[in-house]
């Protein structure tokens, strides 16, 4: 056994399992680092003594990497502890890949990334389920956006950060595009900083392709909107995954519509049903024994809207509960 990823995994509290695959996360001079960093917020001067002593010249490049990486955290006053596996393996699947993990344990460990997003937010979905309304929640909560609604949600915040999708990166069980995330602080200074119109193409785009418009939504002391708005699917982001497993389905993202079918204007295509996440339509073809028919469970319906976005006849209203 390695006594120094032994050490490391205890240190950032990483999943047992994950121990012989640690040097593909951490670089040796992190490891050191992590290993002789005292276990509590440290300044960049205590740090700097310690790289001196150890020969690092570069070290306030050192850190700021180490920090960029996820491998430290970083508080206001410019401290620095020892970051959490949680926080590396998030970094490292958006921007690194999964090099040389096996596929068994990458699905381990996206086992128990879900599991950590379900414990951390868990209490949250509760209050939301009990107040039946998000914005009584003191907490940043996601909920389905209408397209218009979230160019509305765009139009309004100072700043916005292209990130990939963290959920597609780990997960991997679609196809849908990764570079997604829009996100109005730009954590770690790693996201592109695009403009207005840019990420309303990328809103519309991802419309395109299926995706619900899902915003993580709250507000600072100054009223200032923050969070994200998230471009989602069902098979791979974590909320959904948590909604199902907790029986949430409406609740986690916070369901606002749900979808009117109106049979007269419909022309049949199918569409709804190809686009509809959560299989709310029933389409069956025409045949000769049958004429065409679509039929919506609107108890399955989640109100994310993809399915209006795409009728060809505008046969699908999205009504606001």
């Amino acid at each position: 056994m390695d006594e120094r990823l032994n050490a490391l995994r205890l240190l950032v509290d990483a999943p047992e399992f994950m121990e012989p695959w640690l040097d593909l996360f951490y670089e040796p001079d992190e490891i050191k680092l992590l290993i002789d960093l005292p276990q509590q917020w440290t300044t960049m001067d205590d740090i700097e003594t310690q790289c001196i002593e150890e020969g690092n010249c570069d070290h306030c490049g050192f850190i700021h990497r180490a920090w960029r990486r996820g491998v430290l955290d970083k508080d206001e006053k410019n401290r620095y502890k020892a970051a959490d596996f949680h926080t590396r393996y998030d970094l490292w699947a958006m921007f690194e890949g999964f090099k040389d993990v096996p596929e068994d344990v990458r699905e381990q460990l996206n086992q128990c990334e879900l599991e950590s997003y379900s414990n951390r937010h868990i209490d949250v979905l509760k209050k939301v389920r009990q107040a039946g309304n998000p914005d009584v929640v003191d907490d940043v909560t996601p909920r389905y956006l209408l397209p218009d609604e979230a160019m509305a949600v765009l139009d309004q915040v100072e700043r916005i950060y292209l990130w990939p999708c963290n959920c597609r990166s780990m997960i991997q069980a679609c196809g849908k595009p990764i570079y997604t995330c829009l996100r109005f602080d730009n954590n770690r200074d790693i996201g592109f900083e695009i403009s207005r119109e840019k990420a309303k193409e990328i809103v519309k785009d991802a419309n395109k392709k299926g995706l619900m418009h899902s915003g993580e939504l709250g507000r600072d002391f100054d009223g200032k909107i923050i969070g994200a708005i998230c471009n989602c699917c069902s098979d791979c982001c974590f909320p959904h995954l948590l909604s199902s497993s907790a029986g949430a389905e409406k609740v986690w993202p916070f369901s606002r519509y749900v979808a009117k079918y109106h049979e007269d204007q419909c022309t049949f295509c199918g569409l709804c049903s190809k686009r509809c996440p959560f299989d709310a339509f029933t389409f069956q073809r025409k045949t000769k024994e049958r004429f065409a028919s679509l039929a919506l469970e609107t108890d399955l319906c989640r109100g994310c809207g993809v399915c209006a976005t795409a009728c060809p006849v505008e046969a699908i209203e999205m009504l606001e509960l």
